[in-house]
């Protein structure tokens, strides 16, 4: 049983400790918040016992084996090192860094460190995710692939006001390519590998990040076409375009449906599987099992990650999209 230390009470922490809680291989153990009332009020329902506003202090005990990081994304780098000099596996919520330099200096870390660090990107390890890949080797060319991830963000409510929450400040790494945009890629860079070349095309907000934007991937042959937004919901379907053939996906996270459509036929063909019982069950059970029982995922995972990392950086600075982690 691994014991583990949640950092951050949003909601996303929420739903990772109810997927622990699903599982055999962890105990929620452990809750840092800035004060310790609200790290008890977050952690009583799963079962921690022990609760800490002070990060060194929870860090430092022995009895914590790993580290879930879901504090906003600039703060992801400190606390993922300062974990990681304390020898916990750490796993932290995507985007797991601001820009590939902070990306390989914990990588580093961790490899110095012996233990593992994961970034929870949860769709990567969904059997769907898995599905549409073996499907696409199947084709024996692309023609074209069209990804979308679009949701208003409640709190674009707090930038019209005005305000500047971490989602949408660039202080905190925020924007919609760091957000949801990071699905878009690991989906494109998984199942078609690395372009030949990008480009971003966004809309900023008042704040200085991107609300909205179209990434465009070009290979030899094909391009694939992502389109993001947190400012506005996106109904855009996701599919892969082979001649006669298509893969329609419902979504790319929590899939439940992918159609292998075929015109010449007219047969639809679903492929999937029926979904987890939680959207982030799939990546803590993926996570358990390489701690416990190492295998060659963990550098295709940490490959998949650093390219991700690396693209998202490219297209961001070259749409004039620059973090205060960069300076």
């Amino acid at each position: 049983m691994l014991n583990v230390g949640i950092i951050g009470t949003s909601g996303i922490a929420h739903e990772f400790a109810k997927a622990l809680q699903m599982t055999e291989d962890y105990q929620v153990k452990a809750i840092y918040s800035r004060t310790k009332s609200k790290a008890q009020s977050f952690g009583e329902a799963y079962g921690a016992d022990l609760f800490f506003d002070d990060l060194e202090e929870m860090l430092a005990r022995p009895e914590i084996d790993v580290i879930y990081i879901a504090s906003p994304n600039s703060l992801h780098f400190q606390q993922a090192m300062s974990a990681l000099d304390h020898h916990k596996h750490v796993i932290v919520e995507k985007p797991a860094f601001s820009n590939l330099s902070e990306w390989d200096q914990a990588f580093a870390r961790a490899e110095e460190a012996g233990v593992k660090l994961f970034e929870a990107a949860r769709h990567l390890h969904d059997r769907n995710f898995q599905v549409a890949k073996d499907q696409i080797k199947k084709f024996d060319k692309i023609d074209n692939a069209v990804l979308s991830y679009g949701k208003y963000s409640s709190r674009y409510d707090q930038v019209l006001d005005g305000q500047e929450p971490n989602i949408f400040s660039l202080k905190y790494s925020g924007g919609a390519l760091m957000d949801l945009g990071v699905y878009l890629l690991y989906a494109a860079i998984g199942w078609f590998g690395e372009p030949e070349s990008a480009t971003y095309q966004m809309k900023k907000v008042s704040t200085g990040v991107d609300g909205s934007g179209v990434i465009l991937f070009q290979y030899p042959t094909f391009n694939v076409t992502m389109h993001v937004s947190k400012t506005f919901n996106l109904h855009v379907s996701n599919e892969i375009n082979n001649g006669h053939q298509t893969i329609i996906l419902d979504e790319l996270t929590g899939t439940k449906e992918i159609i292998l459509e075929n015109t010449r036929t007219n047969e639809r063909t679903d492929l999937a599987y029926q979904p987890d019982a939680h959207l982030m069950l799939a990546e803590a059970l993926a996570f358990a099992r390489e701690i416990n029982r190492p295998s060659d995922d963990y550098e295709e995972w940490k490959q998949l990650s650093r390219k991700v990392t690396a693209w998202s950086e490219k297209l961001r600075k070259e749409a004039g999209i620059y973090f205060t982690a960069d300076k």
